[in-house]
């Protein structure tokens, strides 16, 4: 029974612990005092001092240096005695007290050792109740948590890619989900299935070099899509935390199907609204009317482009602005340049936008494009419409300029397009340069956004 639940169970005072190292001292002290005239009578040459030793070890290593201390005392007095005896059963000596100098002197050596023993014992013993405690928090742990765990070691070929894997622990959730027993610990991954994906193997790779990787993954075999996060724990060895994530993968591909479906009515809606208008404008008489619907049919189709590049990227909340705006102008080139005359020239830096301002900036562009198309170069002259794209660090900055003969000299045109191109910017919350002649400069500022993937769009449109 341990110490502590001994004295519980005796209900003995608090102090009480703390007199058995002096009683282990005297106690120690006195058996070996009680042995040493016992063999003394037996055998008259014997050293007093022998037997106190392990009686001072003894003492040191149940109650320390005090207890050492008490039994060294003690023993130095008894030995004092034995050396004085009249009765003969150890003859003086003249050197009485150098003896009893050496050995208190040895005694306390030996107590000091015994004394840092225990201390070592004790740390020890607490060293291993910590263990196994965190050992069994971590079994708790290991156990009982919902996600997959597992420790893997790498294996590298000869020319030092990595290969294969050897499975050092994986906890029950990792079993459940992946649909396997625990015989696989202590296995190769190829020997429990079939060789590593190069998409897992390559994770492996980066977080042994980087420290860390992520990877979704869908297991063929237990039909289940996987987040697995990996950490370098050792320059071998990789842990590994795995999270089911099959009904979030297939929530995001019932929103997708939804979300793809309505902007493909979107689309379908704006396509017949646009064909009647298209249709309304050819029997127009007035021709200032066929030209407005014209314009309308051409904002209209802006709208629409918006919604097609939706289906070109992985994130349904922003567009490849820079991408979209190439096409954009593609599509007003070939509507509204009737030869080479006039050609429009794009150069954009890459910017995911959100799809609102994505809307605007489009009917921006389509607005000032046609304006410049009309009236920046009348036949029969030549010249290039710029269409500007920008993305710094602290704003994203759309410009469409022209040299052509420039702005009335009352300023901007106060028609529906530049007030509809005013409205947008505000909708933006963005700021309007108008640029001093030569031509004309349009200049919209809008606040900075995060440089995409893809790379700078250069182009030139005839």
């Amino acid at each position: 029974m341990p110490r502590k639940d001994f004295l519980r169970f005796a209900q003995l005072p608090a102090w009480a612990p703390r007199l058995l190292g002096p009683l282990c001292a005297v106690a120690f002290v006195v058996l070996a005092s009680a042995l040493r005239l016992w063999l003394g009578r037996l055998l008259p040459g014997l050293t007093v001092f022998n037997l106190y030793y392990p009686a001072i070890l003894g003492a040191a290593l149940i109650g320390g240096e005090a207890s050492a201390a008490l039994a060294l005392g003690l023993s130095a007095a008894f030995a004092w005695i034995v050396l004085h005896d009249s009765r003969g059963l150890l003859v003086p000596s003249q050197t009485v007290l150098l003896n009893v100098v050496i050995y208190v002197a040895a005694g306390a050596f030996v107590g000091m050792v015994g004394a840092q023993l225990r201390r070592l014992l004790r740390r020890r013993r607490r060293d291993i109740v910590r263990l196994a405690d965190r050992e069994a928090r971590y079994r708790a742990l290991f156990d009982g948590v919902s996600e997959g765990f597992a420790l893997v070691e790498g294996v590298w070929s000869e020319d030092g890619r990595l290969i294969d894997f050897t499975v050092v622990e994986a906890n029950p959730a990792l079993l459940i989900m992946l649909g396997i027993d625990v015989q696989i610990v202590g296995r190769l991954h190829s020997e429990i299935r079939e060789a590593p994906p190069a998409e897992y193997v390559a994770a492996c790779a980066q977080a042994f070099r980087s420290g860390a990787a992520r990877l979704e993954y869908f297991a063929q075999h237990a039909r289940r899509w996987l987040d697995i996060r990996i950490t370098r724990l050792s320059p071998i060895r990789l842990a590994l935390i795995v999270v089911d994530i099959t009904e979030r993968k297939a929530a995001e591909s019932r929103q997708n199907e939804m979300f793809d479906e309505l902007n493909h009515r979107v689309k379908n809606n704006l396509a017949a609204v646009s064909a009647m208008l298209t249709m309304q404008a050819r029997v127009a008489d007035d021709p200032r009317v066929a030209e407005q619907l014209r314009k309308a049919v051409d904002r209209i189709e802006t709208i629409g482009d918006i919604h097609a590049s939706l289906y070109r990227v992985s994130s349904k909340d922003e567009v490849d602005f820079a991408a979209y705006l190439g096409r954009l102008c593609d599509r007003l080139s070939a509507s509204l340049m009737e030869s080479d005359r006039v050609r429009i020239e794009v150069d954009a830096d890459p910017a995911m936008t959100p799809l609102d301002e994505a809307v605007s900036l489009g009917l921006i562009v389509n607005e000032l494009v046609t304006n410049a198309s009309k009236h920046a170069y009348p036949a029969p002259a030549n010249g290039v419409i710029r269409v500007e794209l920008r993305n710094g660090p602290a704003e994203l900055m759309l410009r469409v300029s022209d040299d052509g003969q420039g702005l009335p000299a009352a300023g901007p045109v106060n028609g529906i397009g530049m007030r509809l191109v005013r409205s947008l910017v505000r909708q933006c919350q963005g700021e309007l340069d108008v640029g001093p002649p030569p031509g004309a400069s349009f200049t919209v500022r809008l606040r900075a956004h995060d440089a995409p993937a893809t790379e700078t769009v250069q182009t030139r449109l005839l």
